[in-house]
């Protein structure tokens, strides 16, 4: 059981429904296509709560015994080896403790892959990491050892794969040929694709050159209303008999250009300092959260060229941007010739520093754009 939450506004993990803000749309089309066996693809731009959806779906999964559950977070890997790793940790995790201490199963199954499990002499927790390995080792074989093992379960078995589209980066290896592949090979297994990159995790599914082309079911996440986000931190601030207003609401979720962690961000600030939040608590509390995010913002200067930078601020202060090589734009900034501002937002958009949201163009991370705002 988890403990109770001081601040309900969580910046970080799944701690419950409780804690968890509607979804119901999205959390009703999962589980029709969980129930219908059909994988998913779940995919949006930055911080709009895809992790926290899956989780919470997950638990409901478990909780109503319809399958084990599984989430496995890509982000970190670059390799397909780190990705066979990371799935391994999460099904050790999930399997592989019992009464009598660690499943054969689960050790038969690490030593099968070339991973070796050992464990801290002081603390006893266990460690899962690469052996020994043979230079020809296909990892093919390996997520082919971790299919049969998670195909013989009695339940249906869920993974979650979160930031899948690392995997287009893996060198050596098709990371999306080997992977179509697996879940070719275990139809019995169900599986949720998530991707931050949302161009990107679009194309991966849905050009026909691709090997996932019309494998799994696209599901886009957008922002929560605004009206059903009011009612959760309404909720939220009575329960701790707490109070603010539906003005200070609105302007929050203005600010925060509706995404998700930006919300929780204010609202955990919020809540911690002020009983009783009005208007004016809002900007220092922005101020607070920019002024903390500044240096490594600044370091942005270090990582673009110097147009690249100059567009990037330009966008940020014109949102929202329909037209980035109108030449009102680029005289208003003073940003040099139309080639090369375009040259620049064709790379900002590439790294997707820079998205274009239907018909605007905007900075995709919201703290950074707030930050540039106020230079």
């Amino acid at each position: 059981m988890k403990r109770q939450l001081k601040n309900p506004f969580l910046l970080a993990g799944y701690y419950g429904k409780e804690y968890f803000c509607d979804r119901e749309d999205e959390l009703a089309a999962l589980e029709d296509h969980f129930d219908n066996e059909r994988n998913v693809v779940l995919y949006s731009w930055r911080r709009f709560g895809k992790t926290a959806l899956v989780q919470h779906f997950m638990a409901h999964l478990e909780e109503q015994k319809k399958a084990e559950t599984i989430y496995i977070d890509l982000l970190g890997t670059r390799t397909i080896d780190d990705a066979i790793l990371n799935i391994t940790r999460a099904i050790y995790s999930k399997y592989g403790k019992v009464n009598s201490g660690i499943s054969a199963k689960i050790v038969k199954l690490i030593s099968a892959i070339g991973l070796d499990l050992s464990f801290d002499p002081n603390t006893g927790i266990p460690s899962i990491s690469f052996g020994v390995k043979k230079e020809n080792s296909m990892p093919e074989k390996s997520l082919e050892a971790l299919g049969s093992f998670l195909q013989q379960r009695k339940n249906v078995v869920l993974i979650a794969l979160d930031e899948f589209q690392q995997i287009k980066h893996y060198p050596k290896q098709n990371g999306e040929a080997v992977f179509r592949a697996w879940m070719q090979q275990f139809p019995d297994i169900r599986f949720i694709f998530c991707g931050s990159h949302r161009n990107m995790m679009q194309s991966m599914f849905a050009e026909k050159s691709r090997p996932f082309y019309q494998s799994a079911q696209l599901l886009q996440l957008g922002p929560i209303g605004k009206i059903k986000y009011e009612l959760f931190i309404k909720q939220h601030f009575q329960e701790h008999k707490k109070d603010i207003g539906s003005d200070v609401v609105e302007q929050m979720y203005i600010w925060s250009r509706e995404q998700t962690y930006c919300i929780q961000l204010v609202c955990n600030r919020l809540f911690g300092i002020y009983n009783r939040v009005e208007v004016k608590h809002l900007q220092q509390v922005f101020d607070a959260i920019l002024n903390e995010e500044s240096a490594v913002f600044s370091n942005y200067t270090n990582l673009l060229t110097h147009t690249q930078w100059r567009v990037l601020q330009a966008i940020a202060k014109e949102e929202p941007l329909r037209t980035p090589t109108a030449k009102e734009f680029i005289q208003k900034y003073n940003l040099g010739a139309t080639s090369s501002v375009s040259t620049a937002l064709n790379k900002l958009m590439e790294t997707e520093i820079v998205i274009k949201d239907e018909d605007k163009y905007l900075v995709h991370e919201v703290l950074l754009a707030r930050w540039l705002q106020s230079l």
